[in-house]
């Protein structure tokens, strides 16, 4: 009876040995460096024998004899698999990275305009142009120009000029010279000769600093500095030659431009003293809700120098 179970086992384990020897030229080969037991080991465990396992120390599968697949790129999609080797991209590609035609950042396939380079809020196609030029004709200016005259017809400038004058603090200029600047653009059009652009905004804010600055505000404001010498300029000649008309202020004129003091003291007139980046402009804009914008641009460092009105009659009311 033992006899039979020793016979048994013997037939077993030889039975298992011969099925694990699949290739036996493999297996004689490596017998003749290492062990039986070695040959028939798998150190790796991915169920390939040593005799058999090209990459012992590795795991990989039986249909690469043991090694793992190659992966050139490192982009997770193995090179037998992988459509593009050399280069990194997603599995959903066949391991090639999404083409980006025109360079913008966003992949073709998520790309409504792959052409074109664009951005990602508009989906790859160029940035939409919120603001659309508009050359603006004479009759369309005139008919803004007749609007805001008649919108500002009952507007007291004189009483407005009271208000503003009294914020003023000019301790901040050092200079006896006083560069006062009116009316900014050279073209009532707009933003610099090709009636485009605001336009109709520009016009309305020399419009409304013509209408301010008249003779007797402006001789209010020389007055307001009887130690000062100003000097107004604007860009706009007309404006210039407007200026230059008003009869009732001490004025003297110096290497052809105009100048003008309360007390008629030109003494050690310097006209090299008008400094072009240091100038005195009072900003005047009309809103359509008929509030009325100041900003006061001056030397001197104020608390506020920007103020919101309203016209009530002759009067007008700060809102802020």
């Amino acid at each position: 009876m033992r006899f039979y179970y020793t016979f048994f086992f013997i037939f077993i384990f030889l039975c298992c040995s011969s099925q694990d020897i699949i290739d036996k030229e493999s297996f004689k080969k490596c017998k003749k460096e290492f062990s039986k037991k070695i040959c028939l080991s798998d150190e790796d465990g991915d169920g390939v024998l040593f005799y058999l396992d090209h990459c012992p120390k590795d795991t990989g599968p039986t249909e690469n004899n043991g090694c793992p697949w190659q992966n050139i790129d490192g982009d997770e999609v193995i090179d037998k698999d992988d459509a593009c080797p050399n280069v990194p991209g997603p599995q959903e590609n066949n391991g090639c990275p999404w083409p980006d035609t025109d360079g913008d950042g966003i992949y073709d396939k998520d790309d409504a305009c792959p052409n074109v380079p664009g951005v990602p809020e508009e989906e790859g196609c160029p940035k939409k142009n919120i603001y659309q030029s508009h050359r603006y004709s004479q009759e369309e200016l005139d008919e803004v120009k007749k609007k805001f005259l008649d919108k500002t017809k009952n507007i007291n400038y004189g009483k407005l000029a009271d208000f503003i004058f009294s914020k003023i603090d000019l301790k901040g200029f050092k200079s006896r010279m006083i560069t006062l600047e009116i009316a900014s653009f050279s073209q009532m059009a707009g933003c610099g000769q090709d009636r485009t652009d605001y336009s109709p905004i520009n016009l309305k804010v020399n419009l409304a600093s013509e209408l301010f600055w008249n003779e007797n505000n402006f001789k209010k404001f020389v007055n307001k500095f009887p130690s000062k010498i100003v000097f107004p300029y604007s860009e706009n000649e007309g404006v210039n030659k407007k200026v230059q008309s008003f009869k009732k202020i001490y004025s003297k004129k110096s290497n052809g431009m105009t100048f003008y003091n309360a007390k008629n003291n030109f003494k050690e007139l310097n006209s090299k003293e008008i400094d072009p980046y240091r100038n005195f402009h009072i900003y005047i804009f009309f809103e359509e809700n008929d509030e009325i914008f100041i900003k006061i641009n001056e030397y001197s460092d104020l608390e506020r120098n920007y103020f919101r009105l309203q016209a009530k009659g002759n009067t007008f009311i700060q809102l802020n």
